[in-house]
């Protein structure tokens, strides 16, 4: 079934609460000739299902942080261009223009997110339901994930609050720094009372510690260092969520949603809710496999445990390899489907935030007793205050211990921008960057649909 078409979001560039796609469950029940605005959202499943469909959205482009930003780093490289990949190799290489298909889609995706929680939390004000607060915590909590986003991979963009008409959409400007700090810090506040303590009996959905976790992760990206470091030490306190014994252990598909992942994209294989292999090799000779890069994987020491999920493949078949860190099986029924999560947040995360804010607020040695709890476990020997002779140097240890314990899960570039690093690192790699670069370009299409360059204008350094 598809949910009947209510708005056309101009900046969003899709139509929102609309054409549900063959295997998008949520909205299924409701025949597309009997839903309007006037007869949805009147009961709590009502809400409950639009809620969900919001989660769904952060699905649909869950490949930019698996693969594109993959690339951007040093994790992945493309090495040659086809027609069909261009606009990844020009990300890969750093000379994407504000024309790329990809990060079109991005932004589009993104912003049609946000019209979805926007369009659940307009219909949620004044109903009195039995969880009525629930859902608002969470559309506040994934609205401020795609804002976020937005704001880490194209600077400032237009904020919508509310549902807005095509013709409003195209006359919100881009917020500066300070409107996009406060939107994020009061609406993950905001969501941060209203979710449950402990995880939901849908574990996929999220609780009060992945809004502290994302509002610290805020705190970090614009410098507030010890207001992170407070709010992380009061997530710190929830002791239903802790680290698994390994890296490993928290990607077993066999406990999927276990105690160290706080926020993650869920599959379901058995019902049709699955997806193919992520990171896959289709070539038998396993020394031919470029990535992750030869660089990237000289981060890891030989006798580090993580190595392993990244750098060894199990074999499906003569034709198929899949690498061990996204690995599951097929599934009987569906046999072109594995079930496979995609972490968004884990309370590894949560532990190297803190250590970065420790750092960041002068207790160096409190941070390097956060960083050695992901080390040790990892078989690594944990690291000693004379072997990190100040900031810089801690800054630099924790950059390494970042990428080794979140390889391939869409953290490389933004944690490389948000410790300062990007530009140093990546010139010395060979690659000509300069500051500009560490966001990507409006997209060229959404600057002519507003068509005003005092409202929404393009980056520095990609042209007009």
């Amino acid at each position: 079934m598809k949910m009947k078409t209510i708005l056309k979001y101009i900046l969003a560039g899709t139509a929102l609460l609309s054409a549900v796609s063959c295997g998008e469950s949520f909205f299924e029940q409701y025949p597309a000739n009997n839903v309007t605005e006037g007869n949805f959202y009147k009961t709590d499943d009502d809400f409950n299902q639009g809620v969900y469909a919001c989660y769904y959205k952060l699905k649909v482009n869950m490949s930019f942080f698996l693969t594109e930003l993959a690339y951007r780093s040093d994790e992945c490289v493309l090495e040659s261009m086809a027609v069909s990949t261009q606009d990844r190799y020009d990300i890969d290489h750093f000379q994407e223009n504000s024309y790329n298909g990809i990060l079109s889609a991005v932004w589009n995706n993104w912003y049609n997110g946000v019209y979805r929680c926007n369009d659940v939390l307009d219909h949620a004000e004044g109903k009195d339901l039995p969880n009525i607060g629930r859902y608002r915590g969470e559309c506040l909590f994934i609205r401020s994930w795609f804002y976020f986003n937005l704001y880490r991979t194209f600077g400032t963009v237009p904020i919508a609050r509310t549902v807005v008409t095509p013709a409003t959409a195209k006359t919100i400007k881009r917020c500066t720094d300070e409107e996009m700090y406060s939107l994020l810090v009061n609406d993950l506040t905001e969501a941060a009372e209203f979710l449950p303590l402990a995880r939901p009996a849908e574990k996929a959905r999220v609780s009060k510690i992945a809004a502290q976790s994302l509002l610290a992760k805020v705190y970090l990206t614009f410098g507030k260092y010890n207001e992170a470091r407070t709010v992380i030490e009061e997530a710190l306190k929830d002791t239903g969520y802790g680290l698994m014994s390994s890296t490993g252990a928290a990607f077993n598909i066999a406990n999927k949603m276990n105690k160290e992942i706080i926020f993650a994209l869920y599959y379901n294989k058995t019902n049709d809710n699955g997806h193919g292999y992520w990171y896959s090799s289709n070539t038998p000779v396993l020394d031919d496999i470029r990535n992750p890069t030869p660089e990237f994987k000289a981060l890891y020491d030989a006798s580090d445990s993580r190595l392993a999920l990244i750098n060894t493949y199990t074999k499906i078949n003569d034709k198929l390899y899949a690498m061990n860190k996204w690995m599951d099986t097929y599934d009987a029924t569906y046999t072109t489907q594995v079930g496979n999560d995609f972490p968004l947040i884990r309370y590894a995360d949560l532990v190297l935030m803190y250590a970065e804010a420790l750092c960041q607020t002068g207790d160096i040695p409190g941070a390097i007793a956060q960083l050695n709890k992901t080390r040790t476990r990892a078989g690594l020997p944990a690291l000693s205050a004379a072997e990190v002779s100040g900031k810089e140097a801690f800054i630099k240890e924790l950059a390494d211990e970042r990428g080794r314990e979140f390889a391939l899960e869409g953290q490389r570039w933004y944690d490389l921008v948000r410790l300062g690093l990007a530009v140093s690192f990546f010139k010395d790699m060979g690659y000509t960057i300069d500051a500009h670069q560490l966001i990507f370009p409006i997209p060229q299409d959404q600057i002519q649909i507003v068509n005003d360059k005092s409202i929404l204008w393009q980056n520095p350094g990609y042209g007009d």
